[in-house]
């Protein structure tokens, strides 16, 4: 009987960590590099430099150099960038785009802008629509992110603009 409750709760604690809403920054190494494109041809390469405290940071280039600097929280969740040419943006308490449920957070920016953003994220399968927008303002046109590797988005459009991962690099899995 002991065995069968061990078994169990096995299998619910591997279930949770895989249902863990942020990046899945222990398993991704130092250095692996996510390389995607965006509809309008755009390619950039997302590295894992590390942790820094409790805190992830990955920097984006694209074809002029370092495009931003972003700062995740312990858990994965996005809390700043920072802008090569010197803006910035924060999310407080974090970004909760990706995480299915209720999400609100407050955005500022460089520029002095102070927003709240509200929306609802809801799971299908690997794939999570974000519906929301910042109060008072319209809403934004429907999300649809696709979570792949490291608990990270793979692809994601909103009917405007798309993004998909075209390939990893030094990321440790046999590829």
């Amino acid at each position: 009987m002991s065995l069968r409750l061990a078994a169990s709760l096995a299998l619910i604690a591997t279930q949770a960590i895989a249902d863990a809403p942020g990046i899945r920054f222990d398993e991704m190494p130092v250095g692996c590099k996510i390389h995607g494109r965006y509809s309008n041809g755009d390619v950039t390469v997302d590295q894992y430099v590390g942790p820094s405290g409790q805190k992830h940071i990955v920097k984006t280039y694209g074809g002029d150099g370092l495009i931003r600097t972003s700062t995740y929280s312990k858990d994965g969740l996005l809390l700043r960038k920072n802008w090569a040419g010197g803006k910035w943006e924060t999310f407080k308490p974090a970004s909760c785009f990706n995480v299915p449920g209720p999400c609100s957070y407050t955005y500022r920016n460089g520029d002095g802008a102070v927003l709240e953003y509200v929306g609802i994220n809801t799971r299908r399968g690997d794939e999570i629509v974000n519906e929301g927008g910042f109060a008072g303002e319209a809403p934004f046109d429907p999300v649809v992110t696709t979570i792949g590797r490291f608990n990270a988005q793979s692809s994601f459009s909103d009917g405007t603009t798309s993004f998909k991962v075209t390939r990893y690099e030094d990321c440790d899995f046999g590829s």
